[in-house]
């Protein structure tokens, strides 16, 4: 294989993606995508914390309604003519002792990161089909393998999102339609902010990574754009842990139990 084979297995030049922008790893998803040559149409309930530039379109979209993702891949494919990727990243928090968490709790958390993750897919698997494939990315997590103490809905959540990627990606195979997954460990972003202002937190889950430190947004693009490329063209229904060596450590558990529920 050549160099420029090689080189051209990495390049998006022209694909059109649709993927959550507002929080730290969605707008440097948006960016690293829209610097490899995509047409990124970037979406979110909120306008973005960081700017993505000139060229990103971002709409703003409640990926918890069925109604505005429809319209979200619509208007995609109406401007652009198809959509080749789409990553949905969306995700909220949610911290209560599980003998406290609440009805209502439980259904915001996995209306956002479980069901928005469907409606993305199911919304983007139909005009990827008829136009003979395109690649789903889901953001799952290290909390998809491991339990962690006052987040039983996100755990939940991120655990479904890991077994609707697998399912998926088996039934549309004959589509040519890939779905893969990235397990992000511990990173710098806004959602994990309560978190990192506990210097007793973070002591003991920086202890239980190798790397020795947490992971910066930008960690995550070449990731992304291995896994909406051709480079990984042989890959679907796999997840990707992206953590610092995190899980291979053992996770970090044990660690914040005594100072967890301190934060919630």
């Amino acid at each position: 294989m050549t160099a420029k084979r090689i080189s051209k297995l990495f390049d998006l030049t022209g694909k059109v993606v649709v993927t959550g922008a507002a929080g730290g790893l969605g707008s440097a998803i948006s960016r690293g995508l829209e610097c490899v040559g995509a047409k990124v149409v970037a979406a979110d309930i909120r306008d973005p914390q960081t700017s993505l530039g000139n060229q990103i379109i971002f709409r703003r979209t409640d990926v918890s309604a069925k109604e505005e993702v429809d319209a979200l891949v619509e208007e995609t494919c109406q401007r652009f003519g198809r959509i080749d990727i789409m990553v949905p990243n969306a995700a909220i928090g949610g911290g209560a002792a599980a003998e406290n968490e609440t009805l209502e709790g439980w259904n915001k958390v996995m209306a956002v990161n479980a069901t928005g993750n469907f409606l993305c897919a199911m919304a983007a698997a139909r005009k990827m089909i008829p136009q003979g494939g395109g690649v789903i990315i889901n953001l799952a997590s290290v909390l998809s393998f491991i339990a962690s103490p006052t987040c039983v809905s996100y755990t939940a959540s991120k655990g479904a999102i890991l077994q609707l990627t697998r399912t998926l990606a088996t039934e549309w195979a004959k589509y040519r339609v890939r779905l893969n997954a990235i397990a992000p460990g511990f990173f710098r972003t806004p959602l994990n902010q309560a978190f990192l202002d506990s210097e007793d937190y973070m002591k003991p889950i920086v202890a239980k990574i190798p790397l020795e430190r947490i992971g910066e947004p930008d960690e995550i693009v070449g990731t992304v754009i291995y896994l909406a490329s051709d480079a990984s063209s042989f890959m679907t229904g796999s997840v990707l842990i992206v953590d610092g060596g995190e899980m291979a450590a053992g996770g970090y558990t044990d660690g914040v139990f005594p100072f967890i529920y301190k934060l919630v």
